[in-house]
This record gives structure tokens, C-alpha cells and sequence, in this order.
């Protein structure tokens, strides 16, 4: 009897022993992962992008002022190349005014520099009407806001808002993206959609076999378990 457990407790030891070494690596990564920086380093592997369906479910929605775009890709709203806001429902428009560009989107206006640099975010702290439907510009060269409950004028200088029942305004229209730049957009979507955090702890717990692989970490802890009952038991018959 100690002969077979002691030839079934090697037999087991090997198969695990990489299993073993693997999630003591991971564990330990994934301990430290602010510090190595997993959850801001991305995959850019197309095989793991495309397992994990790293795609957009939604045509990206553009609009163009001047030559220049911004886009909404899922939640996330670009300024030609560049990411400047995420968890966004819904983008809005784009207006070109005092040599800078204001992007709105979900009740909030976000001033941007042609550089794609963020001047300044307003919320409706600062004003900014709930249920915005449409932006535009007047021929004053202020900004109109189409809301729920009317329409809005703000000068950017003194940031006062006034309530009209109608303003005339060049509204601010969605407009297909020139496939050039769809194409870049999406290539950059994908590539920070997947963060090796993610890939990593999905390793670790088997998740990213799908339920398969959650039963094999639990035909792996089976087998550590039965290594630890069969070693105390050679201990213990031993002793």
C-alpha cells in the first residue's frame, strides 16, 4: 500500500509541479500589478484581442469641425488621435470657437486645444443644461445648447448662461468618418482594450479557457489536495 500511494504521489507531483510554478509566478505579479504596471500595459496581440472580442458593437459616430474630428467608439470619445474622455454614453457634437474646439457629451462640455489638449471640463456645476440633445454655434459666436427643457446661450468669457424657448443656431451634425482615420481609431480602441492585468488574472483562475478552464484549476486543487492527503499519509505510515 505505501509503495502505491508513493508511486501515485510522484505521478501526481510531476503533473502539477508546472501548474504549480506557474501560478506562484502570477500570484506574485498580480500582487504587485500597480507596481509592474499590468493595468496599464495592453495586449496588442490580434489572437487574444479577437478571443476576448475586443471590438467596437456600434458604428463609430464622428463629427467634424475645420478638419478636425471627434469621435465616440463605444464609451470612449476621441479628438482625432487622440483619447480625451471615456465612460461616455453619448457624444453630442463638436463647435469651433475662440481657436478652440468644445466637445459635448453626458450634460458636460469639454474645451480642447487643437493639440487635442484639454483646457477645461464643465459640468452642470457650471452650468451646463441637463439633457442636452444638440450643440451649435450662433452667429455671436456663442454657444447654443439644445436641451430637454429649451435653449441655451453661454459666452465662454463670462460663462453666464440664458434660457430661451428657441434659438437659431449652425448646429453640430454627425458626419461618416473618413476610413483612414475609422481604421486608426479602431486599431487603437482594440489595442487598449485589454489590459495584461486582465490576461493575466484570467491565466491565473482559468477563465480565460471559459468554464473549461475554471474546471481544470479545480481538477488542479483536487490533485493538490490529494498530494497533500497521500503525503502526510507516507509521513505519518512512515514514521
Amino acid at each position: 500500500m505505501f509503495a502505491f500511494f508513493q508511486k501515485w504521489h510522484r505521478k501526481i507531483g510531476i503533473i502539477v509541479a508546472l501548474f504549480v510554478i506557474f501560478l506562484v509566478i502570477s500570484g506574485i505579479a498580480l500582487n504587485h500589478s500597480h507596481t509592474l504596471k499590468l493595468n496599464i500595459h495592453y495586449i496588442k496581440n490580434d489572437w487574444l484581442l479577437d478571443l476576448y472580442q475586443i471590438n467596437p458593437t456600434k458604428k463609430p459616430i464622428g463629427f467634424n469641425e475645420a478638419n478636425n474630428w471627434v469621435t465616440q467608439i463605444e464609451n470612449r470619445i476621441y479628438f482625432n488621435d487622440i483619447e480625451v474622455a471615456n465612460d461616455i454614453d453619448q457624444l453630442f457634437g463638436l463647435i469651433l470657437i475662440n481657436d478652440n474646439f468644445v466637445i459635448a457629451m453626458d450634460g458636460q462640455l469639454t474645451l480642447v486645444s487643437k493639440q487635442g489638449e484639454i483646457i477645461e471640463h464643465m459640468t452642470g456645476a457650471d452650468g451646463v443644461p441637463a439633457g442636452m440633445r444638440e450643440i451649435g454655434i450662433s452667429d455671436e459666436k456663442n454657444i447654443i445648447i439644445k436641451a430637454a427643457h429649451g435653449f441655451y446661450q453661454v459666452n465662454l468669457d463670462e460663462l453666464e448662461w440664458e434660457e430661451f424657448d428657441h434659438l437659431d443656431a449652425v448646429w453640430s451634425k454627425a458626419k461618416p468618418l473618413p476610413n483612414e482615420l475609422e481604421q486608426s481609431l479602431l486599431k487603437k480602441y482594440r489595442g487598449t482594450g485589454l489590459s495584461m492585468e486582465r490576461v493575466l488574472l484570467d491565466l491565473h483562475s482559468g477563465r480565460i479557457l471559459g468554464p473549461w478552464g475554471v474546471y481544470l484549476v479545480d481538477i488542479a486543487a483536487i490533485l493538490f489536495l490529494l498530494l497533500a492527503l497521500s503525503g502526510s499519509w507516507m509521513w505519518w505510515t512512515k514514521r
